[in-house]
């Protein structure tokens, strides 16, 4: 932010609200308005979780080089903290609940096998979903089957995050089960590459630059992909919308 001091909000008595000001040259004039205002509270949320990012990397990186090692305790911590997750990706993108756990396990090994050469040019979680994710593909293109729609309520997390319901009363309980049925459908249908895309996306949170590392894409293509396969979503589920 070079050249733009910052100021209290000229309309704010308690200082939680900053506003940045910056030269706008009209006319051979130099006018000065309101860039944009930021709550500092919202700000300070962004930097914790910023904080924990960076500590959340470093923390595997330290943790992989004991796996390295040899340390099986260091390994052991690596299975705990991505497991869940791992194995509920897997179980969507190949609709087969069974072969997740072995192909998690898979996963897991090669981690262990290549501890030696890590190095963290990326997330390691990203790192991780990038096995993950050709393995999968490997899987499938090798049984060459279509992805069933599998059940995924022994995993207690939230099923459809893609269209965000607001919370929903005990009397809604069967059109729960309906609608996850519909999103696991409307899911399994979509090609390939929009699969990997969503379900990275919308179920684990990567961001659009991760997603393009784990799936060899340029950033714009991991956004059409995603967008397109919004679109698809929102026509199978509209009798839910």
């Amino acid at each position: 932010m070079h050249g733009m001091p910052r100021y209290k909000h000229p309309n704010s008595t308690d200082g939680k609200k900053i506003v940045f000001w910056t030269v706008v040259r009209r006319a051979g004039n130099d006018q000065s308005r309101p860039f944009f205002v930021i709550d500092i509270k919202a700000l300070d949320s962004l930097c914790r979780l910023r904080q924990n990012y960076v500590q959340m990397n470093e923390a595997e990186t330290k943790i992989m080089a004991e796996v390295a090692e040899g340390k099986l305790s260091a390994f052991k911590t690596i299975v705990e903290l991505h497991h869940k997750p791992l194995i509920s990706f897997i179980a969507r993108f190949t609709g087969d609940r069974d072969s997740a756990e072995d192909i998690a396990q898979e996963v897991f090994l090669r981690v262990f096998k290549a501890a030696k050469d890590y190095k963290p040019q990326a997330k390691f979680k990203t790192w991780l979903f990038t096995i993950a994710t050709n393995l999968c593909l490997n899987e499938i293109r090798d049984n060459k089957s279509i992805p069933k729609i599998v059940d995924l309520s022994g995993l207690h997390e939230q099923e459809y995050p893609i269209i965000a319901p607001e919370a929903l009363s005990p009397l809604k309980a069967a059109e729960n089960a309906e609608l996850s049925t519909a999103v696991r459908k409307a899911i399994r249908n979509l090609p390939e590459n929009q699969r990997i895309a969503i379900l990275l996306r919308q179920y684990n949170d990567f961001s659009y630059s991760e997603i393009s590392k784990i799936m060899g894409i340029s950033e714009s293509a991991v956004e059409s992909l995603l967008q397109r396969a919004r679109q698809s979503l929102k026509k199978s589920l509209s009798p839910y919308l």
